[in-house]
């Protein structure tokens, strides 16, 4: 497996386990979440689409453009998680 090919798949495996984790929490646990967890919950959507989208990409510089794009949407929601804690 190519080091893009592994990118893109935890760049995508990421956001979407986190995004589990806390939907299960609040649907299946009943755990309210607060209001800085439905702010870091935005960057990790724009992460699953953005990644998503990087194994549709027709060329190899737009796969990474996505990645990247995508890794920066998980840094904004732990960035969001430390300095609204």
């Amino acid at each position: 497996m190519s080091r893009l090919a592994t990118a893109r798949a935890l760049a995508l495996a990421t956001p979407v386990a986190l995004m589990a984790g806390a939907l299960g929490s609040q649907f299946i646990g009943g755990l309210y979440p607060c209001e800085m967890c439905h702010w870091q919950r935005w960057p990790h959507y724009a992460a699953i689409v953005l990644a998503g989208l990087s194994f549709f990409a027709p060329r190899t510089s737009a796969k990474r453009l996505l990645v990247i794009l995508a890794g920066l949407g998980i840094l904004t929601s732990g960035l969001i998680g430390i300095f609204l804690a």
